[in-house]
Parts: structure tokens; C-alpha cells; sequence
């Protein structure tokens, strides 16, 4: 079961899995915006795989506790965050390396079963869409291996030009192309960044915050 908060202008109200359909039926939203590393998918190890390797291959070691810190960072940004302490490190080679390493091995990306359930539902009456700080290929990936890239109507991710979350820029983008207006459209995030990205820009959003 997982555990979320959600956050409307009226303030918090704790919910599950179990509960959640029932009060996003009973607000009335149209559109949703799904984040998806940590929300659709898990996607931690992978990501780390990555990071870890590409950091490797220029002689430094990015510890899992450090990376785990950072999740909700935008790949530039957390390689700008590691570069701090790593001499003479390339973040452009470390970004693309990175990339292509998650792709490489994103078969091993699984799909968060009760977020599934609910973008099926969801996607039976309303438009959906992703918001992501990941870059779009690698967003691509990560949906195609788990079979939930045919449910989505939209991937909007920071490869777009837009500025990372907590920024509101890839939520607002992704309620114009749904054509949602925003205090009707519902975003589901894991990350501190996605919830303030998420009221930035008007919406209420779900921040899950365990899965069990």
C-alpha cells in the first residue's frame, strides 16, 4: 500500500492507494500529470547504475547514499552538485555518458503496481501526461519497458528547453498540450521539487511519500 499526501488550496489531507480514487473522483479533476522516477517507476538502482558508472569512468566514485540525497535533482544538476568535490570533472561527458548507460540496461526498470492501476483507470476518461526532470529518451525508456508508454497522451521532460522542477515550467507546459486548465488538473509526484513545481503552477498534487 502506499502512503500520500494531498495538497490542495484548502491544505493537506493524508490518503492510500486505497483510498485515493475515491477523493480524486469526488474533486473532480480532468487531467493528470504523472512525475515518473519514483512514481511510475523504480528506478533508483538504475538510475544510480548509471550515474555510478559514468562518474567511474572518470576515476571518481559516487557513493549510493549521496546519490540517494539528490534524487529529486535534475541530472545536470546533480552531476554540478558531484563535480563540487571531484577534480577535474567533465559534467557534459558524465550527462551523456549517463544516459546512455541508463537506456542500455533499462529493462531492469519495473513499473509501481499500484500507480498502474491507477493510470489505467485514470487514462480510461481523462488525458494524461508525464512531467518529468529526466531527459525525454531516457523518460521513453523507462515507459516502453514497463508497458505504460501507450497510456500516456504527453511526456514533457526538461529536454524540452524547460527548467527543471521545482520550477512550474514542465507541469504548466504539460496542462496546456492536455489542454487541462490547471485548478482541474491533478499532478502525482515522490519528490519535495514536483510538489512545488506541482503548486507553482496551480495544481494539487498527490506527493506519495512510502511505498510499502
Amino acid at each position: 500500500m502506499i502512503t500520500a499526501t494531498l495538497h490542495t488550496d484548502d491544505g493537506t489531507t493524508a490518503i492510500t492507494s486505497e483510498t485515493w480514487l475515491g477523493v480524486i473522483q469526488d474533486r473532480g479533476y480532468t487531467a493528470f500529470i504523472f512525475d515518473c522516477d519514483g512514481t511510475l517507476v523504480e528506478s533508483a538502482d538504475v538510475h544510480f547504475t548509471s550515474f555510478f558508472k559514468a562518474a567511474a569512468e572518470q576515476g571518481h566514485v559516487l557513493e549510493r547514499e549521496w546519490y540517494l540525497a539528490r534524487t529529486g535533482l535534475d541530472r545536470i544538476s546533480l552531476f554540478h552538485e558531484f563535480a563540487k568535490s571531484a577534480v577535474a570533472f567533465d559534467i557534459d561527458d558524465a550527462v551523456a555518458r549517463s544516459i546512455t548507460l541508463f537506456i542500455d540496461i533499462s529493462d531492469r526498470v519495473t513499473a509501481i503496481p499500484e500507480i498502474e492501476s491507477l493510470v489505467k483507470t485514470l487514462g480510461l476518461t481523462a488525458p494524461l501526461a508525464v512531467g518529468t526532470n529526466a531527459e525525454k529518451q531516457v523518460a521513453h525508456a523507462s515507459l516502453q519497458a514497463t508497458g505504460l508508454l501507450s497510456h500516456f497522451d504527453e511526456i514533457v521532460a526538461v529536454t524540452d528547453g524547460l527548467a527543471p522542477k521545482p520550477s512550474p515550467e514542465i507541469f504548466s507546459r504539460a496542462a496546456d498540450l492536455l489542454g487541462a486548465p490547471r485548478p482541474r488538473t491533478l499532478v502525482i509526484e515522490d519528490s519535495a521539487q514536483g510538489v512545488d513545481a506541482a503548486r507553482s503552477a496551480g495544481m494539487d498534487v498527490i506527493e506519495i511519500t512510502s511505498i510499502n
